[in-house]
């Protein structure tokens, strides 16, 4: 039972690959540092391991997934189906994509 910090996406893909994973959570959290302040976290469990990877934002796209960042009423946002067409994209396979971003709250 351990967890994974990968520090790039394609560390985070190739365990993705490896332990053939067919769900990624991820959630959007506040990052002071960033431009515009928010982050990435995507996640998937393989056997009782779990994998984390986290993006940064620069300036309209997350740093390195390039996932675009959208703003409504002033607050930066990443929608689902951004983050499903990535994964899809990047994989060659649909992914089921959960948003978690409300738990991480409680």
């Amino acid at each position: 039972m351990a967890l994974h910090r990968l520090r790039s996406w394609e560390e985070f893909k190739q365990a993705l690959v490896k332990c053939r994973a067919d769900c990624v959570f991820f959630a959007i959290e506040d990052y002071p540092l960033g431009n515009p302040p928010i982050s990435l976290r995507l996640l998937f469990t393989c056997g009782r391991d779990t994998y984390v990877f986290n993006d940064f934002a620069r300036g309209d796209h997350m740093a390195q997934t390039g996932i675009p960042i959208r703003a409504g009423g002033g607050l930066p946002y990443v929608l689902k189906e951004d983050v499903e067409a990535f994964l899809r994209r990047e994989l060659g396979r649909p992914i089921q994509v959960v948003d978690f971003t409300m738990t991480t709250f409680l």
